[in-house]
């Protein structure tokens, strides 16, 4: 019996099967994955610890919540952390309603909001993990990133076994990472600079020159402005931490291959446009640009999963 359970309300529409859908092309190592159960159980830090939690979505789309269960026995400031940590992850204030009416407003978008209705953004737990995965999945596809970032939670993450012999890794610290050095991940299969970014960044946090706290209460502009003076992480890298690290909603990466992709097509562009046509197209979309762009890096995902194109 789990020691700590509660009930996370989530703003609906909310779509746990869209969900499981962008899983399949965004694989997770972290993650396991019940979709019978409608189960997702994974290792959170709370504070430094790692503690298993169990995430059960239930209800239905127009009425859904998150039962959350964990063995752990949780202090009460704990388990606020750990609440307000899933509710960060699963968007759960986040209200579809209002971004839907602005995207029917733009036709090529209009059919999104139905195909993929209840689809949130699922974010990284924090900005420490957010980074050093979005710098693993620089310039290769997500398949290999998330083979890469498993190799990391094997060498450098904690291990928290369930009753029934299961091992979970939780992301590794930034201490942990900061004691690597190069040679360590070499073997793994990163390349020398991918390396070398990674525990710079770790380095950085340790040392006091990057505050991951500080950065919730600047600008998107000073986000990139402070974090592209580190070697190996440029705007397109910041961009991807404040969608899917912050959760900001008028983020437009429009140096990101996939998002080329799909506009070419959901707007049934001829070619493929580039980072100009990109951010004019996208002026459009403001100031839900973040979510617009998930629904059109979902257009691609659906693609690739087969799905029916109606």
């Amino acid at each position: 019996m789990p020691v700590y359970s509660s009930v996370i309300s989530l703003i609906p529409p909310y779509s746990f099967e869209r969900l499981l859908r962008r899983l399949q092309t965004h694989p997770d190592p972290q993650l396991l994955v019940d979709a019978h159960k409608r189960v997702l159980r994974r290792v959170l830090r709370v504070g430094t610890r790692p503690v298993l939690v169990s995430l059960q979505f239930a209800g239905t789309t127009e009425e859904p919540f998150l039962r959350l269960h964990t063995p752990s026995s949780l202090s009460a400031g704990e388990q606020q952390q750990l609440e307000q940590t899933v509710r960060h992850m699963f968007c759960a204030d986040l209200d579809l309603v209002p971004i839907y009416e602005h995207m029917r407003h733009q036709p090529p978008l209009a059919i999104l909001t139905e195909r993929f209705r209840g689809l949130h953004p699922f974010l990284d737990s924090d900005l420490f993990q957010s980074m050093v995965k979005t710098i693993i999945g620089q310039q290769i596809n997500l398949a290999f990133a998330a083979n890469l970032t498993k190799r990391l939670l094997e060498l450098s993450g904690d291990a928290v076994e369930d009753d029934e012999g299961r091992v979970f890794l939780a992301f590794p610290t930034e201490e942990a990472v900061a004691r690597l050095e190069p040679e360590d991940l070499r073997p793994l299969q990163f390349s020398q600079r991918k390396a070398e970014y990674i525990i710079d960044y770790a380095r950085a946090i340790v040392d006091g020159k990057v505050d991951l706290g500080r950065l919730w209460q600047m600008e998107d502009e000073e986000i990139i402005a402070c974090l592209t003076s580190l070697r190996g992480i440029g705007r397109w890298t910041v961009e991807c931490l404040m969608m899917f690290g912050m959760g900001r909603p008028n983020l437009l990466p429009a140096a990101d291959i996939g998002l080329r992709n799909g506009l070419q097509l959901v707007y049934g562009l001829t070619e493929k446009p580039d980072e100009k046509d990109i951010r004019r197209i996208g002026e459009a979309w403001a100031p839900w640009r973040s979510i617009c762009s998930l629904y059109i890096w979902e257009a691609v995902g659906a693609v690739k999963r087969k799905e029916t194109w109606e």
